[in-house]
C-alpha cells in the first residue's frame, strides 16, 4: 500500500488516502483546512472505538489487527476487492476495569460487568464468550442467584452506576439446558426478567439471605434496601447508614439468627437483623420506605496506632527513669560512704550539671487520620464475631508544609546537620573530660583525707602546690 495513508478513528471506520494528492493540494484560502474524499472506506461495526492498527507479519497480504477502545481486537482486510473478507472480531473483554465477578452455582460458567456498560458470560470449559448485553449505564456489582430462588441456576442480578438492579437471565435459544464446551455465542443468549430502582447512586453490594426469602442492596447513596423475592422483589423498605455502603453479608447457616453484616467505607459497620415482611397486599397508603424503628447496632473503627506507640513510649521512658533513679541513689550512698559532707556536695553538684544538660524529647503525637481508614472487606467469623480489612492503617501524617521564609535550603540544612554532628562529637569530649576531672577530684578528696590522718611532722603542707 505505497503512496497511501491510513487513518482510524473513533467513529470506528477506516479510511485509505492518496499521499500525493495531500503533498502536492494547494490551500485555497487562509484557513489552512484542505477537504478531500478517500480512494477506500471500511466501517469495521456499529459501536467500535478504533484505537490503533498494527499489519500481521505474514508477506503479501493485507490483513490489519486494528484494537478497539470498547474491548475488542478486530481483524481486517483492508484488499478492498470482490473477495474481500469482512471484519472479524478476534477477542472481546471488557474496556477497563472488571467491577464484579460472580460464578454460576450449577456449571461451568461465569458473569462479568463493568463500567463499560455490558455484562458477559464466559464458559470455563471451552474459554469462550458465550454471550454479553449492553446497557446504557456500567454495572457496578453482580451477583449469580443461588439456587434455592432459581433452581435452574439461570438467573443474574446485577447493580449499576445509576442505582438500577435489574434481574437477568440467561437461555438458550435452541431450547438446550446445558451450555458447558459449546463454542458458539449463539448458543447462549441473556433477556431482561425484572427491573427495578431503589437507589439515587451506584449500586455497591448485593446480598441473599441465608434462606433466599430477602434481597438486600447497598448503595453509595448511605442506605440499604430489602427486597421480598419469593413475591418478585417487593419492596420492604430501606435504613439509612453513616457512611456509603461497600459490601453486605448475611449470616451463614451456622448462627442462631439472621443478621445482615453492613459495612461502610469510612469505617462504620452495622449489625441489622431481618426486617419484618408486611403480609398485606395493599401498602400505596405507606407515604414512605424508610424502617424507623428496625434495632440496629454500631461499630466504628478509628486508627489507635499512635496511641498505643505514645504508650509504649512513656512505659519505656518510665523504666529509664527508676533505672536513673537507681544509679543515681547508689552513687549518692558511694560518695556519702567516702566523703561524708563532701560527698553530698560532690552529688548535689553532678545533679545540677545533669539537670542543665539534659532535655527530654517531647511525647509523640497523637495522630489520628482525618479521613477514617476505609474498610476494604469483612466476615463473620462466629456468631457475634466478625473479621474487617482496613486500608491505609500504616498511613503516616501529613508532612509539614515550608512556611517560614528563612528556612534552611538543602545545602544549609547539610551544613548544619554536620555543624551539629561536630558540636555533638565536641560537647561529648567535654563531658568526658569532665569525668575525668572529677575522677581526679575524688582521688584529690582521698589524698587530703589521707594527709590529715597522718602524724604533723609527716604530713603534707598545704601551701606546696600538688597540681
Amino acid at each position: 500500500m505505497r503512496g497511501e495513508v491510513i487513518t482510524v478513528g473513533s467513529d470506528g471506520c477506516v479510511r485509505i488516502w492518496d499521499f500525493e494528492t495531500i503533498d502536492t493540494a494547494d490551500i485555497i484560502d487562509e484557513t489552512g483546512l484542505l477537504e478531500i474524499e478517500p480512494i477506500n472506506e471500511l466501517q469495521v461495526d456499529k459501536n467500535v472505538n478504533l484505537f490503533s492498527m498494527t499489519k500481521m507479519s505474514e508477506t503479501g497480504n493485507n490483513f490489519w489487527l486494528a484494537q478497539d477502545a470498547n474491548g475488542a481486537i478486530w481483524k481486517l482486510d483492508l484488499s478492498f476487492s470482490n473477495i474481500t473478507q469482512d471484519p472479524e472480531c478476534l477477542f472481546s473483554f471488557h474496556s477497563g476495569a472488571v467491577e464484579a465477578v460472580a460464578v454460576s452455582p450449577l456449571t461451568y460458567l461465569m458473569a462479568t460487568t463493568a463500567l463499560d456498560c455490558s455484562v458477559r458470560i464466559y464458559d470455563f470449559a471451552s474459554k469462550t464468550l458465550l454471550t454479553q448485553m449492553k446497557f446504557k449505564q456500567g454495572g457496578t456489582a453482580l451477583v449469580w442467584v443461588p439456587r434455592m430462588v432459581n433452581f435452574t441456576g439461570a438467573e443474574i442480578i446485577v447493580g449499576f452506576e445509576d442505582g438500577v438492579v435489574r434481574v437477568l437471565e440467561l437461555y438458550d435459544p435452541k431450547g438446550l439446558t446445558i451450555f458447558v464446551g459449546r463454542k458458539k455465542i449463539s448458543d447462549a443468549d441473556i433477556r431482561l426478567k425484572q427491573v427495578f430502582k431503589p437507589h439515587t447512586a451506584r449500586v455497591t453490594a448485593l446480598a441473599y439471605e441465608r434462606d433466599g426469602e430477602i434481597l438486600a442492596t447497598g448503595s453509595k447513596d448511605q442506605t440499604v434496601f430489602f427486597f421480598e423475592v419469593e413475591r418478585d422483589y417487593k419492596p420492604i423498605g430501606y435504613i439509612n447508614t453513616p457512611g456509603p455502603v461497600c459490601q453486605l453479608m448475611w449470616s451463614p447457616m451456622s448462627h442462631l439468627e439472621s443478621t445482615l453484616l453492613i459495612i461502610c467505607e469510612n469505617g462504620y459497620i452495622l449489625e441489622a437483623p431481618l426486617p419484618t415482611i408486611n403480609l398485606e397486599e395493599d401498602d400505596h397508603d405507606v407515604v414512605s420506605y424508610e424502617i424507623k424503628d428496625m434495632c440496629l447496632k454500631c461499630f466504628h473503627f478509628s486508627s489507635v496506632k499512635s496511641k498505643i506507640l505514645r504508650s509504649i513510649e512513656i512505659e519505656k521512658r518510665e523504666r529509664q527513669r527508676k533505672l536513673k533513679e537507681k544509679i543515681r541513689e547508689e552513687r549518692r550512698n558511694k560518695l556519702a560512704a567516702e566523703m561524708g559532707e563532701d560527698g553530698e556536695k560532690e552529688f548535689q553538684e553532678e545533679e545540677e550539671e545533669e539537670e542543665e544538660e539534659e532535655e527530654e524529647e517531647p511525647l509523640p503525637e497523637i495522630f489520628i487520620p482525618s479521613t477514617p481508614s476505609p474498610i476494604l472487606c469483612g466476615f463473620y467469623s462466629e456468631p457475634g464475631k466478625f473479621w474487617v480489612s482496613l486500608f491505609g492503617i500504616e498511613t503516616e501524617p501529613i508532612p509539614e508544609d515550608i512556611e517560614d521564609p528563612k528556612a534552611y535550603s538543602i545545602e544549609n540544612a547539610r551544613r548544619k546537620r554536620e555543624h551539629d554532628k561536630l558540636m555533638k562529637e565536641v560537647e561529648e569530649i567535654k563531658a568526658q573530660k569532665r569525668e575525668q576531672i572529677k575522677a581526679l577530684r575524688t582521688e584529690f578528696c582521698k589524698l587530703l583525707e589521707m594527709n590529715e590522718e597522718l602524724p604533723t611532722h609527716m604530713q603534707f603542707k598545704r601551701t606546696v602546690s600538688l597540681i
